[in-house]
């Protein structure tokens, strides 16, 4: 019967989406990689082709120039992400801990504020931040971007802490508290060491959250101070208008980081994800 539920056709169907979706994915990825070892005459001529002949010139230039400022704007991205990702990690893994070990009406009432702060984008809190860190004293600083970032970012890390935290037996604590740990100790000694995979998921994520910042860091920061790697693309764009092989080198080099760290943390990314909602 021609109107009978045939599964084969249903399957046939997903794996056809499936394609044409990494596709869509794929092909602004290809045209960076490709684009980033041609010229740029050959990058106008064919911007879908592949290299040829292959040159490294594009990734030389903005690693050498002093003017794309590729290398200094790296580092100082690299150390901004790293800080971040360790305060949120440690304090969201903190406070999961303790919304996970104690249900009562104000840790519920603690998680639904931490929820609306998910909620916010943090564009629309930016003139109460810049006037808070003014009269701090750290508008401009990168101590400033720093602690932003983590309020930001820390409603997020006990989210999922809180949810992975939860599946763990409360058996260990009752165990490290008879042996005489305090909370603090037990936490740090037993617990922690058991979110490794919510703490990848959660560096991941973070990581990709900072480093792909554009605003924040162009209004906190200002132009004193410095720029990070997406603030140092938007000049690079300004300023290499027509030399596209120096742009897609750009972007080449800037996505390096985030690819490490996902391949290094792959591994404990899904089950991070995914224990707190099928553990107990």
């Amino acid at each position: 019967m021609s109107g009978r539920y045939n599964p084969d056709h249903v399957s046939v169907g997903r794996y056809a989406f499936a394609v044409i979706a990494v596709a869509i994915y794929a092909l602004p990825l290809y045209l960076a990689i490709m684009n980033t070892f041609k010229t740029n005459k050959q990058i106008v001529q064919d911007p879908a082709g592949t290299p040829a002949p292959f040159t490294l010139d594009n990734v030389v230039k903005v690693l050498t120039d002093p003017e794309s400022d590729l290398v200094p704007t790296l580092l100082r991205t690299v150390i901004i992400t790293v800080l971040v990702v360790i305060l949120a990690v440690v304090l969201g893994s903190m406070l999961g801990y303790y919304v996970a070990r104690h249900e009562s009406p104000v840790t519920r009432v603690l998680m639904l504020l931490l929820l609306l702060g998910l909620a916010i984008p943090s564009q629309v809190l930016l003139i109460p931040l810049s006037q808070t860190l003014r009269a701090f004293g750290l508008m401009g600083t990168y101590a400033g971007l720093i602690v932003s970032d983590v309020g930001f970012f820390v409603p997020f890390a006990v989210l999922i802490f809180s949810r992975f935290i939860g599946s763990i037996p409360r058996e260990l604590d009752e165990s490290a508290n008879i042996d005489g740990a305090g909370p603090l100790r037990t936490y740090f000694s037993i617990i922690f060491p058991l979110t490794r995979p919510a703490a990848a998921s959660v560096a991941i994520f973070i990581s990709v959250w900072v480093w792909n910042d554009f605003v924040n860091p162009l209004i906190l920061l200002g132009p004193a101070t410095g720029t990070t790697i997406m603030a140092g693309l938007y000049r690079t764009l300004g300023q290499y208008t027509s030399d596209f092989g120096t742009t897609f080198a750009y972007m080449f080099v800037a996505s390096l980081p985030i690819l490490i760290i996902f391949l290094a943390l792959q591994r404990s990314f899904i089950s991070g994800l995914t224990s707190g909602a099928t553990k107990g």
